[in-house]
């Protein structure tokens, strides 16, 4: 499927990546962004299916999100710097959320901005991260500190990358999956609902909508100042997590925290908007169903909540929350008490799942 959406060009599924030769062959030159997974999995993929698209040079980063940092950046400005690389050149990013991340940052930025593609080839990268042209970096213990809104030139979305992925990266992104039949798509939650992750078969239906959701908000707000906020949901709380486990040297997946996330904010969600009770088990039964619970503390939660403290999401002091109003309708802007974020994290940690 090929959506032309002004200023992005989308290439979404079974094929896309032989369909993106032409585009590619137009440039004089192209300079790949990957980690040592990709270069390893996914690029022999990659020159097998475009074996006339020449590549000058292979920038290789450090995967996982330790990598999506100012060192990393300043590594690729150096390699872009040695290779004198010009305007007209084409930044190709092969890879998960991190190389997208920081490949659209580090291009955008460089001699004030050149060209780039994200070719996602992880699930997480298919169905949200590689769309919408966030790029950027994270600073300190801060995910996603230090960036910029820049829109790549086009988002090629094949599925053949996911034959190379490791489970623990499948469970990542559906994580993401999940959260768009949450906000705003109850056919593809009616997909999904009551299925482990392992059983579901048809991926190309199921990515190829999710993505076309994540297009259709960012093409309505790019910049987020209204609706696109509602991505947010589950992010508050799980971006916390996520940042917690990686300050102590235990570093999980966005999946992993993302889905921890939701079950705190669904949870909030229930008490400010009311939820049908058979809808909040029915979410967070389901997210049981894909992910572990983590070990957390009680003890743990005024870090936490420091964390959150240094959210994009948070406005003249206040913590703004992403929340569901019902299962495929969500709301942004939602000002919550710390109190019930806290309880919302003991709920998380007290309540019985069914691992």
């Amino acid at each position: 499927m090929l959506l032309d959406t002004k200023p992005v060009s989308y290439m979404i599924g079974n094929g896309a990546l032989d369909m993106s030769e032409k585009g590619l062959l137009k440039y004089p030159r192209i300079i790949m962004l990957v980690d040592e997974n990709v270069e390893k999995h996914c690029l022999p993929v990659f020159r097998a299916h475009l074996p006339d698209v020449k590549i000058d040079h292979v920038i290789t980063i450090k995967s996982g999100e330790r990598g999506k940092n100012l060192e990393q950046s300043i590594h690729i400005w150096d390699e872009l710097t040695r290779l004198q690389v010009d305007r007209d050149a084409l930044f190709l990013n092969l890879g998960g959320g991190v190389v997208t991340d920081i490949g659209g940052f580090t291009a955008s930025t460089y001699k004030r901005g050149i060209p780039f593609i994200n070719f996602p080839t992880t699930l997480l990268g298919m169905a949200d991260a590689a769309i919408g042209g966030k790029t950027g970096i994270d600073y300190g213990a801060y995910k996603n500190q230090v960036g910029l809104f820049v829109d790549p030139v086009s988002v090629i979305i094949d599925p053949i990358f996911l034959n190379t992925l490791e489970d623990h990266q499948w469970q990542s992104g559906f994580a993401e999956v999940m959260k768009y039949g949450l906000i705003m798509d109850r056919d593809l939650w009616s997909i999904l609902s009551g299925q482990d992750y392992h059983q579901l078969e048809d991926w190309d239906k199921i990515i190829t909508k999710a993505a076309r959701d994540k297009i259709d908000i960012v093409h309505h707000d790019a910049l987020e100042k209204g609706m696109r906020k509602n991505l947010n949901f589950g992010h508050t709380i799980g971006h916390a997590i996520e940042s917690y486990y990686l300050m102590h040297d235990k570093p999980i997946t966005h999946g992993q925290a993302i889905a921890a996330g939701m079950i705190c904010e669904t949870w909030i969600s229930s008490k400010i908007f009311d939820i049908e009770c058979t809808q909040t088990d029915e979410i967070v039964e389901m997210i049981d169903l894909n992910f572990e619970k983590f070990d957390i503390s009680e003890a743990t939660i005024p870090e936490l909540l420091d964390l959150m403290r240094q959210d994009k999401k948070v406005r003249e002091g206040q913590l703004k929350f992403s929340l569901i109003r019902k299962i495929g309708k969500a709301t942004h802007d939602i000002e919550v008490n710390m109190d019930m974020v806290v309880d919302s994290i003991k709920y998380y940690i007290n309540r019985n799942s069914v691992h």
